[in-house]
């Protein structure tokens, strides 16, 4: 079966390869944008082939070449010129570029000259002091290879973002709900409480039927590569990309006890033990227990009602403190999709965005926002087309002229400023003056110390017109890790100043993460879920942030866009008094 995932994929080695041989940066560019479109899509690639082919010619991007090579893979579950690529370099090459300090060209190096084609040589060669006599490095690059390749294995530990284990999860779904007789089929662990990285996938199930049925479809589904283990009521496979996915068909009046242990985790569920033997009770996945009489089961309310507790959402379930809050009937009302009222981050055509201003106003209100601020990048940032002064000021006048069109939906004039090396902002404080809301963030000079990054952004915190930082630590998950920044201290100056930091909403960011999300919230912080959308559909990414705000324990009044437009405007005008 088509997976949007393992497509994405292909299309990012495609340009890796690519770029490894020096091709057009357009061409590579365009594969690595139909990649980030492909795994966003909220309908499985296969699904919206059949239904519409016409419609991968709406996709941002995606022009005749790319929407001939998706139906390929659509059909052949591959793509021709991927593996006649693949077929021309050395198979462990490509993981080379993984490498953080390692581009295209340094690679492509490596290997014509030294033969390095895995990572396990690349460090060999380096503690043996081989690269320093190569043309631009020295003892310097060795020691920062050394440093980047220690860093990528603490990268990649096995786990995968969340987003990509619900592409993988949802048609599965699918597919199981199609057996007959099936009554509930849900998702637990820890993708169910909505960690950033899932290591495996846990579903459980009843049915009116028979459990062999479920089974068979399950192990019989079109992505398992392998079934590890398969009984009357159980069955564990390994699907093509990697993930391991665990069924259980349960009792209909177990479910409910089932679901909560299985979603664990294992911290809460040993505290949620405790508390039922405090009470004379027994819990397992198959029930609450007085002696050896079920009291309670079927669903999960049930379970924690017997424990005198009310229901605790998933997201919370970390032995964090939700138990104690829930038995003071003080668990916060965690904030929703439907308390999000605009975005505060987002581009158009003005630099690397897909639509103009009014195309992304059109989607925002689709999607029931009252409100939107456009926030183009600035001129450093010269590979997406950044606004200098000039042409941000035409931006501006052009923005408001829409917003006097626009009935009951507010439009701000912003900017994502990039904060330079030595903490000043890219654009002059005059035209910062004149916009509506202002996202600073730092795109360069990221190799800096610990102490100095601190003072960068502490320095744009300072900044009169800054309103919230962008993605504060820059770590892109599973590919790049955080800057050297101390967050207690941007945190301080965040509160000390009335500034608000980003939840960027990106599966691949998630920045600022669930630890920095709640240090932001008790020190009174508003935290801002922005999607840094791009495109049409990177607007849904929105689900994302509110998950790690959530875990988090953020209320509505802990998110700046779940206020009004008038309440931010005050809020701006209120600081700068």
């Amino acid at each position: 079966m088509p997976s949007n995932s393992e497509l994405a994929a292909i299309f990012n080695t495609i340009a890796d390869i690519l770029d490894i041989q020096g091709a057009n940066v357009f061409r590579v560019r365009a594969y690595r944008n139909a990649a980030r479109v492909v795994e966003q899509l909220s309908e499985p690639i296969g699904e919206l082939v059949v239904r519409d082919p016409k419609a991968l010619d709406r996709l941002p991007g995606i022009g005749k070449g790319l929407h001939e090579k998706i139906v390929e893979y659509c059909q052949r579950g591959t793509i021709t010129e991927y593996e006649e690529l693949k077929g021309s370099l050395p198979a462990g090459l490509l993981e080379l570029l993984n490498i953080p300090s390692l581009g295209p060209k340094r690679v492509k190096l490596l290997y014509e000259t030294l033969g390095i084609t895995t990572v396990e040589a690349l460090e060999a060669a380096a503690l043996a002091g081989q690269l320093r006599g190569l043309p631009g490095m020295g003892e310097k690059s060795e020691a920062k290879i050394l440093k980047s390749i220690r860093e990528y294995r603490s990268l990649h530990t096995g786990r995968v973002q969340w987003a990509v284990a619900e592409a993988v999860l949802t048609p599965y779904l699918a597919h199981l709900r199609g057996v007959g007789g099936i009554r509930e089929l849900e998702p637990a662990g820890s993708y169910r409480r909505g960690r950033e990285t899932v290591g495996d996938l846990d579903v459980l199930a009843t049915t009116r039927g028979s459990p062999a049925d479920v089974i068979a479809a399950f192990t019989e589904y079109k992505e398992v590569k392998d079934v590890l283990a398969q009984g009357d009521t159980k069955a564990s496979v390994v699907l093509q990309g990697g993930l391991q996915v665990d069924l259980r068909v349960v009792p209909p009046g177990s479910f409910g006890a089932a679901l909560q242990y299985f979603t664990g985790s294992k911290e809460h569920n040993v505290a949620l033990r405790s508390r039922a033997k405090e009470y004379g009770l027994k819990l397992s996945e198959y029930g609450v227990f007085r002696e050896e009489k079920m009291v309670a089961g079927r669903t999960e309310e049930e379970v924690y009602a017997a424990l005198e507790l009310p229901w605790i959402p998933p997201e919370l379930r970390e032995n964090r403190g939700e138990i104690e809050a829930a038995a003071m009937r003080a668990l916060p009302r965690l904030v929703e999709r439907g308390d999000i009222q605009g975005d505060m981050h987002v581009h158009t055509t003005a630099s690397d965005g897909a639509l103009d201003i009014r195309g992304m106003v059109k989607v925002a209100r689709a999607r029931g926002y009252r409100y939107l601020a456009i926030t183009d990048h600035s001129k450093a940032v010269a590979i997406a087309h950044g606004l200098d002064e000039q042409r941000l000021r035409a931006q501006i006048k052009e923005i408001r002229a829409i917003r006097r069109e626009l009935i009951d939906f507010d439009l701000f004039a912003g900017i994502e400023v990039d904060v330079l090396r030595d903490g000043s902002l890219d654009l002059s404080d005059e035209v910062l003056g004149e916009l509506d809301f202002v996202v600073a963030s730092l795109h360069f000079s990221t190799e800096l110390s610990e102490a100095e990054m601190t003072r960068r952004m502490i320095a744009a915190i300072e900044h009169p017109f800054v309103d919230c930082i962008a993605h504060p630590t820059g770590r892109l998950i599973g590919e790049r890790l955080p800057y050297a920044v101390d967050m207690n201290a941007v945190i301080e100056a965040a509160r000390a100043y009335h500034k608000a930091l980003e939840i960027n909403a990106s599966p691949h960011r998630l920045d600022l993460n669930e630890q920095h999300a709640d240090m932001a919230r008790r020190a009174g912080v508003p935290v801002c879920i922005n999607t840094d959308a791009h495109c049409e559909l990177e607007l849904d990414n929105i689900r994302f942030g509110l998950t790690v705000a959530r875990r988090a324990w953020c209320t509505p009044d802990d998110v700046l866009n779940t206020w009004s437009a008038a309440k931010i405007r005050e809020w701006r005008a209120r600081r700068r008094r």
